[in-house]
């Protein structure tokens, strides 16, 4: 009997051994985030960096915890929760020493979401105003150099995107539209390699709706900016015609 009692007694003190979770202190959670991150095993970091923020919502860990917080989103692709947690530590640290950082991929984060193939562009339109303000905020930043040259992509993605809509447009003979469209092309995105081209659909269109006069100046403006174009040999042939038919004064 008495080892009956015995036996039940170390069954059940082992039973309440093993249900008892190890609790972590707040540093102990961070470095574990830390190695489960070098590790590469993002789920486990993001839940420790997770539980500091949430069991120690006043210990000095807190702050390096939400900033690798969303770090290990970012490296995880979940961008969506990497922009948001680095969002929050701009607004809570403002006048953090890595705060540069947290700006720079923030932008980053919608960047990396941008597809190409996707008619809308807003996560590239919101890339690159971030990635402007972090420019215009930070010129001394380690990543300022990145950042003007994601810069630089996100306005050439918005490019040709304004592009290949003012071709649909031009194509499908609606002229004003494609006029619209290729002319604010022009003006919020100057200096891109299509631009003669540019200018060449902007002339047809208005050749197409018969404003000769509106056609003519973009023909001869195309010859003057870009006279090495694919398009001058086409251009030139259509103010011959405009000139010998006289249509510019009609």
């Amino acid at each position: 009997m008495a080892a009956i009692i015995l036996g039940l007694w170390v069954i059940s003190a082992c039973a309440s051994f093993q249900g008892k979770e190890e609790v972590l202190s707040a540093p102990e959670l961070l470095q574990k985030g830390i190695k489960d991150s070098k590790r590469g095993y993002m789920m486990e970091a993001t839940s420790s960096f997770q539980q500091v923020l949430e069991d120690y919502p006043d210990s000095k860990e807190r702050v390096k915890a939400l900033l690798l917080l969303a770090r290990a989103y970012y490296r995880n692709e979940e961008y969506e929760e990497a922009k948001f947690h680095f969002q929050k530590f701009t607004e809570l640290y403002p006048a953090h020493r890595q705060i540069d950082r947290a700006h720079f991929y923030k932008a980053m984060s919608d960047y990396k979401r941008i597809d190409l193939a996707q008619r809308d562009q807003t996560y590239t339109r919101e890339a690159l105003e971030g990635l402007e303000r972090f420019i215009t905020q930070f010129p001394k930043s380690q990543y300022l150099n990145d950042a003007r040259i994601k810069k630089k992509e996100c306005e050439t993605i918005l490019a040709k995107n304004m592009f290949e809509i003012g071709k649909f447009y031009f194509r499908t003979g609606s002229y004003q539209p494609a006029i619209t469209r290729l002319k604010n092309l022009l003006e919020e995105h100057p200096n891109q390699r299509f631009q003669g081209e540019v200018v060449f659909l902007i002339a047809e269109s208005y050749y197409h709706e018969q404003n000769f006069s509106e056609a003519l100046n973009s023909y001869k403006q195309l010859l003057k900016k870009y006279p090495g174009s694919p398009f001058t040999l086409q251009t030139r042939k259509r103010l011959k015609a405009l000139h010998r038919n006289r249509l510019y004064d009609r």
